[in-house]
């Protein structure tokens, strides 16, 4: 969505090893989409389908946000 920023929206992602959650902002994952799990360490590949879903919705909620601030 053109105008929207959301690079510096954090997104929680599941570790496929331990299951417990990554943070990472989005524009750290647009640039290099791999992290290290703080659990346990296993470092991973972002789902890249999932995670244009989850940049979707942030999108949608800023420019909601956006409109009813304006509103």
């Amino acid at each position: 969505m053109a105008g929207v920023d959301v690079g510096g929206v954090e997104l929680e992602f599941p570790c496929p090893r331990c299951g417990g959650p990554t943070r990472a902002a989005i524009q750290a994952v647009r640039m290099l989409p791999v992290l290290d799990c703080p659990a346990c360490g296993e470092r991973f590949g972002v789902d890249l389908d999932a995670f244009s879903a989850q940049v979707d919705a942030a999108e949608t909620a800023a420019k909601a946000a956006r409109k009813r601030r304006k509103g």
